[in-house]
Formats: C-alpha cells, structure tokens, sequence
C-alpha cells in the first residue's frame, strides 16, 4: 500500500514542480514548490534517494520562510495603505529588501535631473528636497518616484541638513519585488498615489495661503504714510 502512496506522491511532485515553473506569480509559485518538497520527501523516502531526501528536506523549510516573508510583506503594505491619511506610513515591511546607507551634514544624496536608481527610507536625521522646498524626517520614504518619472530622473535634489542613517533598495530589487506579485506591486501603487495626494494638498494649501493672508490684511487708509506719522 505504501508503495502506491509513495508512487503517487513522486509523480504528483513532478505535476507540483511543473505547475511552479508554470506560474507567474510568486505565491503560486512557492505554495507550488513546497508541495513539492513535501511529496518528494515521500519518495525520497521509500526509493531511498539519499541526495533527493536532503536536497528537498533543506528547501521545504527555506520555501516556507520566503513564503511567509511575503504574505508578511504584502499583510504590511496593506496595513500601511489602510491606515488613516493623517497617520505617517510605516515602511517597516520594505526593510528586510534594503540596506543600510549613512551620509553626513551637508553631503547630498542625490541631485535633480539625475539618473534615478534607488529609493531610501530615512531612519535618523532631516533631508532637504531643495527644488521641492520639503523637508524630510525619520519614517519618510524618498527618491521612489524616480522609477516612474519620465527617463527616470530625479525631480529634485535631497541634501543631509544633519548627520542621517537611511535604508537604500536599489531600483532593480524594487522593480523585482513589484512585478514578481500583482497583489505587492497593486499596494504600492495606492501608497505612492496617496503620497502624491499628500504633496498636491501642502502644494495648494501653500498656492492659496498668501492670497488668503493678504486678503484678511486691513487696508491702508488714505492718509496713512510718512506724511501722516507725527
């Protein structure tokens, strides 16, 4: 009897490993792959195929860690984009995919019209976007327009008003963990439009402030002026 089940198992592990290689999307995909480490451990078991045993029962546990890892990204970047607009974005979740990068006072990080080719979130310190007129603190993501723009240049220039401790993801690692799940890449698409919402609104309030100002000043009456003073 066991010699059956085991027989199904080795043949249903290829149809698994088929369907993997199969699939465009990563979850798919790795829900695929760690069925079918877990029927070619079976096999492995009963054919006595020492080399299929290990290699499988060493990536069952490392498939299921990289699946975890992204039902963990993608719960986070939903968590992020569900959050109340006055609530700044926790991009705790893009971390693990990053590495940390540290400049100094008065050292900029990049300049305008240049070839954009990463995104950073800031952990310590201010960054001035100097052609945006914004200043940057800890928790902010910045640069990640720069893939979408026209040619990939950057929009403006950011420079270190202080010492700051960033975390870098290159722009071919951000692209990979876009395209490599519809779902992930969907997420970000709503947080990067809620950040632009967010830019619009201080751009029209900043727009509309110094006509209000001006329009609440009272008048100068008509004999007011040096000649009137004394």
């Amino acid at each position: 009897m066991f010699d059956i089940i085991a027989t199904i198992c080795g043949w249903s592990a290829v149809a698994a490993s088929l369907y993997a290689f199969h699939s465009k999307t990563m979850i798919p995909l790795r829900i695929a792959i760690i069925v079918a480490n877990c029927l070619s451990i079976v096999w492995g078991v009963h054919s006595g195929n020492m080399p299929n045993l290990v290699l499988n029962c060493l990536l069952l546990p490392l498939n299921i860690l990289r699946l975890r890892e992204m039902y963990h990204l993608i719960a986070d970047v939903r968590k992020a984009n569900n959050s109340a607009s006055h609530e700044p974005i926790d991009y705790e979740w893009l971390k693990p995919y990053m590495r940390e990068v540290s400049f100094t006072a008065g050292q900029s990080i990049f300049q305008q019209g240049e070839n954009a080719d990463a995104a950073y979130v800031i952990g310590e310190g201010q960054v001035a976007l100097t052609e945006l007129g914004v200043i940057l603190g800890p928790g902010s993501l910045m640069g990640e327009m720069g893939l979408f723009s026209s040619g990939n240049k950057r929009m403006s220039g950011a420079n270190c008003m202080s010492d700051v401790r960033a975390w870098r993801i290159s722009y071919s690692e951000f692209e990979q963990l876009y395209f490599q799940n519809p779902q992930f890449g969907f997420h970000i698409m709503r947080l990067m439009v809620r950040r632009m919402e967010t830019n619009l609104a201080r751009f029209a309030g900043e727009k509309f402030a110094a006509p209000a100002a001006a329009a609440k000043r009272p008048a100068a009456s008509p004999g007011a002026g040096p000649a009137a003073a004394g």
